[in-house]
């Protein structure tokens, strides 16, 4: 898992579908709801609270209580919780070492979502 990986997830299919769903939010809603099954699983302790994060920072943008927020990290942050939640993807999760390019598309979103991150986190304290 490497640049090559990222450069795939990043001109393939999950960043457009991603950016397809974003007016729907019953769509953004089917999405989050597989997440809290997801981060329950054995493997994915890594990534929990960071996937949590995402989640939370989409659903309350979904939800109207984020309005603050970059639309391509929106789009990122949505691709990142579908790469992650789908069961078939590079690596599917059901084969050994399934988890681990999950965990690789999570760390390098974070690390593009750092700052908007941040941001989220500091005006969710003040509310």
């Amino acid at each position: 898992m490497g640049k090559n990986f990222i450069t795939g997830f990043k001109g393939g299919r999950w960043l457009s579908w991603s950016n397809s769903i974003l007016g729907s939010r019953q769509h953004i809603a089917a999405l989050l709801a597989l997440l809290p099954r997801y981060v329950r699983r054995n493997g994915v302790e890594g990534i929990r609270n960071d996937l949590r994060l995402i989640g939370h920072y989409v659903s309350d943008i979904a939800h109207g209580r984020y309005r603050d927020y970059d639309s391509q990290a929106l789009t990122l942050a949505v691709a990142a919780i579908a790469y992650a939640v789908s069961p078939i993807d590079l690596t599917p999760d059901f084969v050994p070492l399934g988890l681990l390019d999950d965990a690789t598309v999570i760390t390098w979103a974070l690390s593009q979502l750092g700052t908007e991150l941040e941001k989220y986190k500091q005006c969710t304290v003040k509310s």
